[in-house]
C-alpha cells in the first residue's frame, strides 16, 4: 500500500522556527498526557514529533521514527492504517478507536486512539494520542473466550433439555389439534410442558419453575421425570395426587441437600390436567397456574389451587384438590406459564399482563 494522503489546502510556507517553537510550547504542556502523542504531517503520514510516553510505550527512540511513516516503523499494518486514514477523511477526526499496534519488539499492543487534524503556520498535521489498554484488552479477551465456552455449553444443554421434551409425533398422537409456542428467554428454561398417554388417557401439564436459566433448567428436568415416573411406574391417575406426591419426593430431596448455610428455595407453579376420551372428561389441577376455558365463545378460567409446589424446601402440608368438567364438542383449553404475560414490550416498555391480575 501507497503512503495513504488526505489532500488539505496549504496556500502558506511552513516557517521551520515557528513550527517547532509551536509544537516544543505544545509537548512541554502535554506533558502529563499518560498517553503517547505523536504528531504526524498529513501528506505522507510521516512522524514529526514524538513525546516521552511513546518511547516507553513502543520501544522507540526518537531518532528512530522522526521523518518515517508508520510503515515503514511497522507500528500500524497495512489494515489498521488503512483505517485510520478511512476514519480520518470521513470524520476529519479520530475519537476513541481501538487499535492493535506493534512495538519495536514486535509485541501487540492494544490502543485507545484519538485523532485531531490541525495546522501550524498553514501546514496541515495529524495530532494523535495512543492510550495503552492491553492489560484491559486481554483480560476482555479471556472474558469473550470464557464468556463463548458457556455459552457454548448451555446451547449444548439446550439440546439436552430439548431431546426430554415431547415430541410432534407424540404431541399430536395426544392431542392432534394443538400447538405449543415454546420460546426461552435464557436458552435454556425452567419453564417446560409435559404429556404423557397411558391407557385411555392423555396427561398434560405446562410448568414454570421460579428459577430461571440454569437453575430454572436443573429444576425443570427433575420434575419432568418425577412426572413421568408417577404415571408409569406407580399409576396414577389423579392430578392432585400427582402434584401432592410431587411435593413429597422434593421435601425428602431436601433434606438431603439442606445445610446449616443453604437451602434452595426455588418452587414450581403448575396446571396438570388428565383428558378422559372415553368418557369424554377433563380432570384438573393445578399449583397456581389456571387452565382457561373457551366455549361457545365465553372465556372461563378454570380455578385451582393457591399452593405452590415447594422444591428443595419444606411445604406446610396443604394438599392440592381435583376439579372435574365434561368436554364438549368445539372446547378449547389453554394452558401457560407467566412467560408470557410477564413479557415486555409495546411503546412504554411494559409488562404485557394478564387482565385479571390488574384487577
Amino acid at each position: 500500500m501507497n503512503n495513504p494522503k488526505i489532500t488539505v489546502e496549504d496556500n502558506t510556507e511552513t516557517s521551520t522556527k515557528c513550527f517547532h517553537e509551536s509544537v516544543d510550547n505544545f509537548f512541554d504542556l502535554a506533558g502529563s498526557i499518560p498517553a503517547a502523542v505523536i504528531i504526524t504531517s498529513l501528506s505522507k503520514w510521516t512522524f514529526v514529533k514524538v513525546n516521552d510516553n511513546f518511547t516507553r510505550m513502543f520501544g522507540f527512540k526518537m531518532h528512530e521514527v522522526i521523518g518515517k511513516t508508520f510503515i515503514e516503523v511497522d507500528i500500524l499494518n497495512k489494515a489498521e492504517l488503512h483505517r485510520i486514514v478511512q476514519i480520518v477523511k470521513k470524520k476529519r477526526k479520530i475519537q476513541n478507536e481501538i487499535f492493535t499496534c506493534k512495538t519495536k519488539r514486535k509485541k501487540n499492543v492494544y490502543a485507545v486512539v484519538s485523532s485531531e487534524l490541525i495546522q501550524i503556520d498553514g501546514t496541515a498535521y495529524a495530532i494523535s494520542s495512543f492510550l495503552d489498554i492491553s492489560d484491559f484488552k486481554e483480560q476482555q479477551l479471556i472474558i469473550e473466550q470464557q464468556n463463548k465456552e458457556i455459552i457454548d455449553s448451555i446451547n449444548y444443554a439446550q439440546l439436552i433439555q430439548k431431546a426430554l421434551l415431547p415430541t410432534q409425533k407424540q404431541i399430536k398422537s395426544a392431542l392432534p389439534n394443538s400447538f405449543i409456542l415454546a420460546i426461552p428467554k435464557d436458552i435454556i428454561s425452567g419453564d417446560f410442558y409435559w404429556i404423557e398417554k397411558y391407557k385411555n388417557k392423555n396427561f398434560i401439564a405446562v410448568c414454570d419453575c421460579t428459577g430461571h436459566g440454569v437453575p430454572g433448567a436443573f429444576i425443570s428436568i427433575i420434575g419432568y421425570k418425577l412426572l413421568s415416573k408417577f404415571i408409569v411406574e406407580r399409576g396414577f391417575s389423579s392430578p392432585a395426587k400427582i402434584l401432592n406426591h410431587l411435593n413429597d419426593e422434593f421435601s425428602l430431596a431436601n433434606k438431603e441437600i439442606i445445610t446449616n448455610t443453604l437451602e434452595i428455595r426455588d418452587g414450581m407453579d403448575m396446571a396438570l390436567c388428565v383428558i378422559d376420551k372415553i368418557e369424554m372428561t377433563m380432570t384438573y389441577a393445578g399449583a397456581y397456574n389456571p387452565v382457561y376455558q373457551v366455549r361457545r365463545g365465553i372465556l372461563t378460567k378454570l380455578t385451582v389451587d393457591k399452593i405452590p409446589i415447594h422444591l428443595f424446601t419444606s411445604h406446610t402440608g396443604e394438599k392440592f384438590t381435583d376439579s372435574e368438567i365434561k368436554i364438549e364438542k368445539g372446547d378449547l383449553y389453554y394452558m401457560f406459564s407467566d412467560g408470557y404475560a410477564d413479557q415486555f414490550g409495546g411503546p412504554r416498555g411494559k409488562n404485557f399482563f394478564l387482565k385479571s391480575s390488574r384487577s
